[in-house]
């Protein structure tokens, strides 16, 4: 399966607490470049907790899904939850296209990489 823990947990704290803004990146076709944004921010925190910090992995990855990824603040336990969280057969339709997304993108890099090398694979 193309999306990873990391775009899932970001992806269903943004169901419950960003539904809009869902929608708005899908419709520009700009959700799967801003999940791959937050993956590499997250990825690069968990680096930098590690390394300067001297974290375990799991320690380093539990704070930057709670900075990053799934903030505990979201709007969704707030008193005015946000209008209707995402749902059902709507998130299922989002994970199959960006899914989708995700295979081209990675069809797309492996034959670039097989043009650059030429075909030596």
């Amino acid at each position: 399966m193309y999306l990873d823990t990391f775009y899932r947990i970001h992806l269903e704290w943004m169901f419950e607490n960003q539904p809009e803004l869902v929608w708005e990146l899908l419709s520009q076709n700009k959700l799967k470049e801003h999940l791959d944004e937050k993956e590499q921010r997250a990825l690069r925190m968990v680096d930098q907790l590690k390394q300067k910090h001297g974290q375990s992995e799991e320690e380093a990855r539990d704070q930057a899904i709670h900075a990053l990824l799934a903030p505990p603040e979201g709007r969704a336990i707030l008193e005015e939850p946000p209008p209707q969280p995402i749902q059902g057969k709507e998130r299922e339709a989002i994970y199959t296209r960006l899914e989708a997304l995700g295979r081209a993108e990675d069809r797309r890099e492996k034959k670039d990489f097989k043009k650059d090398h030429h075909g030596l694979i």
